[in-house]
């Protein structure tokens, strides 16, 4: 390899710590959910792969050589003053108002800005050639992937938050397209997303350290901006009027079999890889969960 193209090779070390968690580049691809892609994080964290060689991947090597000139752009531009460049923050060293630890996350932010619209912002910069995908517009370029990096910046933002101990309430991506000038992007940080997040960061930890295949992620919803949202009526729709009046119907019953499911899973002994008794099984899963199923003799 030529000399210069060393410098975009992360560390042994770097990468050592990075196998060991979820990173902000990791929430993505799990997010997104493509299962060739999660296993082969997977395998990779295992070391049945090697990682990626990312010096041979040309938008990468580009996103590296732009990034200061993108975020010094922004702070020209906007009178900004971005702290904390390239600071990587492990889950380790931060805890919740809850004193809760978060061992399994770890991210590399590209900076921070404080104050943002009364609070602190999380930035990160980003290089695309910004081609339209098939059936693609334009104009569909930037939508797309701010859908793709809103995990990588709503995980950043919370590990940034329980790190400095201050609100952490916006994203902010600086998209350098082609040869344009920086484009910055705004989205509202949504704590709701971030649970979801974390808890699937969590169960792919748990199937890393555990050794078991990650083919039952936790389902998560594309995160929508905001200012998309809106009130819609379904009252002419049949099929909602349909379901809807099951779970009217159901809803008592509903609740009597969560209550009855959570009080047979308080019984499971600690040493039990299945519990069965009066046409109810629990199976207990290898990351702890527990499954109540009907048993059948």
């Amino acid at each position: 390899m030529k000399e210069y193209f060393k410098q975009f090779q992360l560390s042994e070390k770097n990468l050592a710590e990075r196998k060991l968690k979820v990173t902000g580049t990791d929430i993505c691809i799990l997010a997104d959910g493509d299962p060739e892609k999660v296993f082969k994080l997977y395998k990779e964290k295992t070391n049945q792969l090697p990682p990626d060689d990312l010096t041979k991947v040309w938008p990468v090597i580009m996103g590296h050589i732009t990034e200061t000139a993108n975020l010094e752009w922004q702070e020209m531009e906007n009178n900004f003053l971005i702290r904390h460049r390239q600071q990587v923050i492990d889950g380790e060293k931060v805890t919740d108002e809850k004193e809760k630890k978060y061992n399994f996350m770890r991210c590399t932010i590209d900076g921070a800005i404080e104050p943002y619209k009364g609070a602190v912002a999380v930035i990160d910069a980003k290089f695309t050639f910004g081609r339209p995908k098939k059936g693609e517009e334009y104009k569909d370029v930037i939508p797309r992937l701010m859908k793709y990096y809103s995990p990588q910046l709503h995980w950043n933002a919370f590990l940034l938050e329980n790190y400095l101990k201050r609100p952490v309430k916006y994203g902010l991506l600086s998209f350098i397209k082609a040869g344009d000038k920086p484009l910055l992007e705004e989205m509202k940080i949504d704590k709701d997303y971030q649970k979801e997040l974390i808890e699937v960061g969590n169960y792919f930890h748990n199937c890393v350290v555990h050794g078991f295949d990650p083919v039952d992620l936790p389902s998560i919803q594309d995160f929508v901006p905001e200012g998309d949202l809106i009130p819609i009526s379904m009252e002419q729709d049949e099929k909602w009027k349909q379901f809807a009046n099951q779970i009217i119907q159901t809803d008592g019953a509903n609740k009597i079999y969560k209550e009855a499911c959570d009080g047979l899973k308080k019984l499971v002994p600690a040493n039990a890889k299945e519990c069965f008794g009066h046409g109810v099984k629990i199976k207990v899963q290898k990351n702890g969960s527990k499954r109540v199923e009907i048993w059948k003799k």
